[in-house]
């Protein structure tokens, strides 16, 4: 009964959030509005999460990323940024990686280090390439990216290391 109830509020929530997307987007224009679909579906699969008794942590992967993304791709439509410069802002996407990692091994019941590892070197990936990408660090300093893989191995290790100790 309980479930319905759930699904009858869903629905009417995503009802009004369509409604008001499609009544701006008769406003501004489809050309600036789109993204809003992403952070509505981020934002729906994150209440998703937070609000039924399933707790599955994909949702937060899921949620944080598609939230992020549709964010980023705003400061495009709304003309903060030219589609030009996407290939000097490609860093972005590594880092809405690590971000939806790190939060989805915060939503872990067992968090798995690896998961943590993974969105660590993600993240240090899309701050190394803007760091680079805008002159900040000398280009020649990024011939030593295979350090990072070097990082992620002994993360990794660690986390598998951990997780015989812990079984055992």
């Amino acid at each position: 009964m309980e479930r319905d109830r759930l699904g009858t509020v869903w629905a009417g929530l995503a009802l009004i959030g369509l409604g008001i997307a499609f009544v701006v987007a008769q406003l501004v224009g489809w050309d600036r509005i789109w993204p809003l679909f992403l952070v509505l579906g981020g934002l729906g699969f994150l209440a998703s999460y937070l609000l039924t008794g399933a707790k599955d942590e994909g949702l937060v992967f899921l949620g944080v990323a598609a939230l992020l993304v549709g964010l980023f791709f705003f400061g495009f439509s709304l003309g903060f940024w030219e589609w030009s410069q996407l290939g000097q802002l490609w860093p972005v996407f590594p880092l809405i990686g690590g971000v939806a990692f790190v939060a989805l091994f915060f939503a872990q019941r067992t968090r798995d280090v690896g998961t943590l590892g993974v969105g660590c070197a993600a993240f240090i990936v899309g701050i190394a390439g803007l760091a680079i990408t805008y002159g900040l660090v000398a280009s020649e300093i990024w011939r030593f990216w295979p350090l990072l893989l070097i990082l992620i191995g002994i993360i990794s290790l660690v986390g598998g290391l951990l997780r015989v100790a812990r079984r055992q």
